[in-house]
């Protein structure tokens, strides 16, 4: 049995991210996911957070936007709100980012859109908890 999969991270815009791995770890709505090779077919909603992408003795991670991931034969394709390598996440930006969301809940304003802020906290923080764990630096 191959014991490898092919893992596609797509938005609207195109791939965003593409390689084989040897495993995927994916941020789904109703908690996390491994996903090895042989994987049972799968069709589930994905949250914001970061996706980790292990081969060989490295470990790449993805942040991802709300939105849903396919497992079919070895092949792992998520279609996604946004995607951003963490290598790329401007650290404090997501923290600026995470400030101006708390303060618009915190206000709680008849103006403040709580469903948008609380998305944009959402957003933030899962690309402090992608760069955290990318910068850790541990091998797959």
């Amino acid at each position: 049995m191959e014991d490898r999969i092919h893992l596609c991270v797509m938005t609207s815009a195109g791939v965003k991210y593409e390689k084989i791995v040897h495993y995927a770890g994916l941020p789904l709505e109703d908690g996390d996911a491994g996903i090895l090779a042989g994987h049972a077919p799968l069709l589930a909603a994905v949250r914001d957070g970061p996706v980790k992408c292990e081969f060989g003795n490295m470990t790449e991670y993805v942040c991802v936007g709300n939105g849903v991931v396919d497992v079919l034969e070895n092949s792992v394709t998520l279609l996604v709100r946004a995607a951003e390598a963490a290598q790329d996440i401007d650290l404090s930006r997501a923290e600026a980012s995470e400030r101006r969301a708390r303060e618009r809940i915190e206000r709680k304003e008849a103006t403040t859109d709580m469903l948008r802020a609380k998305a944009s906290l959402q957003r933030a923080l899962a690309r402090k908890k992608t760069y955290r764990l990318s910068s850790e630096k541990t091998p797959g």
